[in-house]
């Protein structure tokens, strides 16, 4: 009678899991988080996760690889925002590193150069002064590097008459 109570729960468990994946993509961590919320015991809930991980469903590095895509080709972030991020989401240390050295500085340059050519040129009414700050401040806040963010500045203001390059 136990054994059939918790394959109950292990089912339920499943099926609200994929409930929550098909609402949106989650890592192993935010699953866990959730159906801990929901009030399943912590021995169904792990059932139902390896059975997830089993069947392919749950993979960390999987949701970590599309996230990082969403944030570096949709959102033009940074490596520092999206090792924010991929934190934040609860993908392990291990996979973050891993992603992380596949974002080449060359790459992480032109999203940044692209997107500050965009502010830029849309700023050119304010002072130099001000037009540099704001636009620093921008690629900061997208977690670009510093460096990155002075090379830009530097490149965009030795550009001609706010041709943005």
């Amino acid at each position: 009678m136990a054994k059939t109570l918790a394959e109950e729960q292990t089912k339920q468990a499943l099926i609200t899991a994929l409930r929550l994946l098909a609402a949106s993509p989650k890592s192993d961590q935010e699953l866990r988080k959730k159906l801990a919320a929901k009030g399943y015991p912590r021995e169904i809930l792990e059932r139902a996760i390896n059975e997830l991980k089993a069947q392919g469903v749950l993979d960390d590095r999987v949701y970590a690889k599309d996230l990082m895509a969403r944030l570096t080709q949709g959102k033009a972030a940074g490596r520092y925002r999206v090792a924010f991020e991929l934190k934040r989401h609860g993908v392990p240390q291990k996979i973050r590193e891993e992603l992380l050295d596949t974002l080449t500085d060359e790459a992480e340059t032109e999203r940044a150069l692209e997107q500050a050519r965009l502010k830029w040129v849309g700023w050119s009414k304010l002072e130099p002064q001000k037009r540099k700050k704001r636009l620093y401040d921008f690629l900061i806040r997208k977690g670009y590097d510093f460096q990155i963010a002075q090379e830009i500045l530097q490149k965009l203001a030795k550009a001609p008459a706010d041709d943005g390059i």
